[in-house]
């Protein structure tokens, strides 16, 4: 992995682009959408159609990149972000902010997948923890440097200007992407591999693993819950808790924060104490984050809410990476990955659609408590895991 570092990190800071490319709009999208004339109803499903979309071509999108080759899908999903970030600016009516969802959803359908797998490819696989901790931390980087930039320009422009500026990262990733290049191969054999063993085939072995099932569970969950808190939290610390939309951006910037700093040494931990226990104490801190957010309306309380939940997340987000890594073989590793990532989509698309429809019916914060609920869930699921590879063990441990 040494010979190849520089451009490792130079895919991974690519994504990290990819990923600001969102995360600088996320604060204001729910109130840009009500901007432009629409209902929360209606601003709930274009965010369940952002992850739909994705969740229907994630597997598909990922079986033709391996096949046209990993770079140019990647640069296809940086043009299509650009794009689309444009568009929306010139977006009036309902019709063409749907048609412009769909098409920029299909960016996400293999992005990540992609650069993970490749970055996981060219790993050890004793030290998958700490790999996929450093890979995430980059993501994470975009989660926290987007808000931050949201929070310090939004007093200073329009929603429109904040959209051209977002497409303006994609493009610096467009630069980095194309100097890691030559060190991004596909497997060797993969493909092949795939082709043999089959798609559908591949996925049978995937979902008749009982721990990936009950990962996927606890992936469900998290994400339902993460769906439901980002699509009206911006609507209620605005318009019910009075909070300026730069103090909004600001508080997700904490949530950044403490998710980035949180990965690098969850994916070491995780090396060395195994999966579980770093995933078990997330979730039940998640739950505490929730309940917060549910009682307080106090501006500090939320921040150190966010700040547990950047904690939580990013903890938890490397575990289950991880611990999938563990789980598949090399060969199926993109297809899983496509399959862990299609879960979350299937879990934001549910928490987004409830979301906007729970809001005509109950109160915010009874609405934040439906999201500590769902986290408990995860509990027993994690505790009913076998024991994992790296639990209390080496790496030459037997397999889940």
């Amino acid at each position: 992995m040494e010979a190849f570092s520089g451009r490792v990190y130079a895919l991974m800071l690519a994504s990290t682009t990819f990923v600001m490319a969102w995360f600088i709009i996320q604060p204001i999208f729910s109130l840009f959408v009500l901007d432009k004339g629409l209902s929360v109803v209606q601003l709930g499903f274009l965010l369940s159609l952002m992850n739909f979309i994705p969740l229907v071509f994630r597997i598909p999108l990922s079986v033709v990149a391996e096949r046209i080759g990993r770079v140019k899908a990647l640069l296809l999903s940086f043009i299509i972000i650009i794009t689309s970030r444009l568009m929306f600016i010139y977006a009036d009516n309902w019709n063409q902010l749907l048609l412009i969802t769909v098409y920029s959803a299909l960016s996400t359908g293999s992005f990540n997948q992609i650069s993970m797998s490749t970055v996981s490819d060219m790993a050890p696989s004793d030290n998958q923890g700490d790999t996929m901790g450093q890979y995430l931390t980059f993501l994470g980087l975009g989660m926290l440097l987007g808000p931050a930039l949201c929070s310090i320009l939004i007093d200073h422009v329009t929603y429109n200007q904040m959209f051209l500026i977002s497409a303006i990262f994609p493009g610096i990733g467009i630069t980095l992407l194309l100097y890691s290049a030559p060190g991004v191969q596909n497997r060797p054999g993969s493909l092949k591999k795939v082709k043999e063993m089959g798609v559908i085939e591949s996925l049978d072995k995937i979902v008749h693993n009982k721990n990936v099932l009950l990962l996927s569970y606890c992936r469900f969950s998290f994400s339902t819950s993460q769906a439901i808190l980002m699509t009206l939290f911006p609507i209620y610390a605005v318009n019910s808790l009075g909070f300026s939309e730069s103090s909004v951006a600001f508080l997700l910037t904490v949530r950044g924060f403490s998710n980035t700093i949180a990965r690098f040494p969850a994916g070491k931990l995780s090396d060395r104490i195994g999966r579980k226990k770093p995933m078990f104490a997330a979730f039940s801190l998640l739950v505490v984050a929730f309940l917060i957010l549910s009682v307080s309306s106090n501006y500090l309380l939320i921040m150190g809410a966010l700040g547990l939940y950047g904690l939580c997340w990013g903890t938890r987000a490397v575990s289950e990476w991880a611990l999938l890594s563990d789980l598949v073989e090399p060969e199926i590793k993109t297809i899983s990955i496509s399959y862990l990532s299609s879960i979350f989509g299937i879990g934001s698309t549910v928490g987004s659609v409830v979301a906007g429809l729970l809001q005509s019916m109950m109160p915010f914060t009874s609405i934040f408590l439906l999201g500590a609920a769902l986290n408990t869930g995860a509990l027993p699921a994690i505790l009913l895991m076998k024991k994992d590879v790296n639990e209390n063990s080496g790496p030459s441990s037997s397999p889940l």
